[in-house]
């Protein structure tokens, strides 16, 4: 099973930042709330790390340092987001070359922050004809900003990764000056992401690297590019980053997670244009990696049902299924942090024995488990238990243990699963699964290689992610009074519906629909 003692090793890292230990103890370090699009950055930031190194998806143990160096291009992120005055600077020299640099020039000097760099751009009038050349490549990589018109400062603004170069960490500027990294932005899940993938089985690893590298060669035309912008031949790294955790040797979620990750990468798609499907199912094996490993906790087995409306016109029982199913999955996390209460931090024998003794007063036991709570859970000094019992205090510590997990790893997961696009709330004020199109054509993608009958590919989504859409996966698995076979076969039609809009499946002369990949070589 995923939980047994041998299938773990301990997190070797300080515990000092933390309130308690617990939901990363199930779970890991961490999966909190972050910007949708932060997830594949921070994975494919640390990849870059790993390749430059050369340990790219080398396996990894949970009890190892995960230590990688992230890039920081000072100079890129100034001349793009840190700019504005660039174009009206060109439009008032009435395109007379030497006054635009001088007054962009002066104005960089002035205004730049780029800590042990120096603020003199000059060098980029050796690497372009004219200060309008120039203009025109900042704007083009300004078409590519990720998540364009977020509120966000200058050092937490990214482009799409056309290569490595585009990849470097989130920074804040520090109030007394200079700059300093953050985890505001990338809380880790991209990290967790890699070391799934770098746990798979030793043939996924191989497929992966031999499909990621290309995108992190440097010596590709587009990331040429973005180098034309840097003073020096590659950008600076910043600190070693370490400290990310994921607690289990093998799980069924790591091998589901790098062959989608890999079929994609193998549909040899130009440039970077995979990593816009690789995205969604990040998110989406994530989000199945979490419910798993609840579910296990819990004395489940396996991904529980995944019960998936797509989108009707009006509210039906597939509708109420799919609310169901998801309230159902939601109410795991909890079941698994008392359950890991229950198993492993007060199951300590040594403490039961103290707890019963008849020797010691309400006040020594209390005592006692504040101790071993603080011992075994790397509970914080800050976080004050006070009741005036060990029975009283148990309840309080549960209480305490819910409440972090509803506020981070929770609410990180609906970050997770509405951004992979399985979670939404579309037609109706309460989440529920409503997967999108895009989401149903990453599965396709990942999935499909030849003509698959539409029967055949819901069965591939049962049994694979538990997903399930047709009457057939819903019969045996939905309770019998939210299940209705007329409406999961119209859920059925509009599935087949929506892959026929999309250009992924095909209707038969004889009534039969037939799902496609347009993409792979091999179909």
């Amino acid at each position: 099973m995923i939980i047994e003692p041998s299938n773990t090793e301990p997190y070797f890292e300080s515990k000092n930042s933390h309130d308690f230990w617990i939901v990363e103890a199930i779970w890991g370090h961490r999966i909190e709330r972050q910007p949708y699009s932060a997830l594949m950055l921070e994975f494919l930031g640390m990849a870059e790390g790993m390749h430059r190194s050369g340990t790219l998806f080398e396996r990894t143990r949970p009890g190892d340092r995960h230590v990688y160096s992230a890039q920081r291009s000072l100079q890129l992120r100034n001349i793009l987001f840190k700019n504005p005055n660039m174009e009206e600077i060109l439009r008032d020299s009435l395109e007379h070359d030497d006054s635009a640099w001088k007054a962009w020039l002066k104005e960089m000097k002035d205004n730049a922050l780029v800590e042990s760099f120096t603020t003199d751009f000059s060098y980029l009038r050796t690497r372009f004809d004219s200060f309008k050349e120039l203009v025109n490549v900042v704007k083009l990589l300004r078409n590519i900003a990720i998540d364009p018109g977020s509120d966000r400062a200058w050092t937490t603004q990214f482009i799409f990764p056309i290569g490595p170069a585009a990849l470097y960490e989130a920074l804040l500027e520090k109030k007394g000056g200079g700059l300093e990294s953050t985890r505001r932005v990338f809380t880790r899940t991209g990290e967790l992401a890699y070391l799934m993938l770098s746990r798979a089985s030793e043939n996924a690893r191989k497929r992966l690297r031999s499909g990621l590298v290309p995108s992190l060669d440097p010596n590709g035309s587009r990331n040429k590019l973005i180098l034309r912008l840097l003073s020096e031949s590659k950008p600076e790294l910043g600190p070693q980053k370490n400290g990310t955790y994921l607690p289990y040797v093998e799980h069924p979620a790591y091998d589901r997670m790098a062959t989608d990750i890999a079929a994609i990468l193998e549909l040899d798609l130009p440039n970077q244009d995979s990593f816009q499907y690789i995205q969604p199912l990040l998110g989406l094996h994530i989000y199945l990696y979490a419910v798993e490993t609840a579910n296990n906790w819990v004395g489940g087995e396996g991904i529980p049902n995944i019960v998936c409306e797509i989108l009707a016109p009006r509210s039906d029982l597939v509708r109420k299924a799919a609310l169901a199913s998801y309230m159902d999955n939601d109410g795991l996390g909890l079941g698994a942090v008392r359950a890991y209460i229950d198993k492993i931090v007060l199951a300590d024998e040594t403490l039961n024995t103290t707890l019963k003794s008849t020797d010691l007063d309400d006040i020594s036991r209390r005592d006692s488990l504040l101790e071993h709570l603080r011992e075994q859970c790397a509970l914080h000094k800050d976080i004050t238990l006070q009741p005036s019992d060990s029975g009283t205090m148990v309840k309080e510590f549960y209480a305490k243990a819910e409440n972090y997990y509803k506020t981070y790893t929770a609410d990180g997961l609906i970050g997770v699963g509405t951004g992979c696009g399985l979670v939404s709330r579309r037609g109706t004020s309460r989440l529920r699964y409503a997967p999108t199109d895009e989401l149903l054509r990453c599965l396709v993608l990942a999935n499909v290689t030849t003509p698959i009958e539409e029967t055949a590919f819901l069965r591939l989504l049962f049994d694979r992610y538990r997903m399930i859409i047709g009457p057939l996966e819903a019969r045996n698995a939905v309770l019998p009074s939210i299940f209705d076979e007329t409406d999961f076969k119209k859920n059925r039609d509009r599935f087949g519906q929506h892959l026929i809009g999309l250009g992924l499946a095909r209707r038969m002369s004889d009534a039969c629909t037939y799902v496609i990949n347009p993409m792979d070589k091999r179909a």
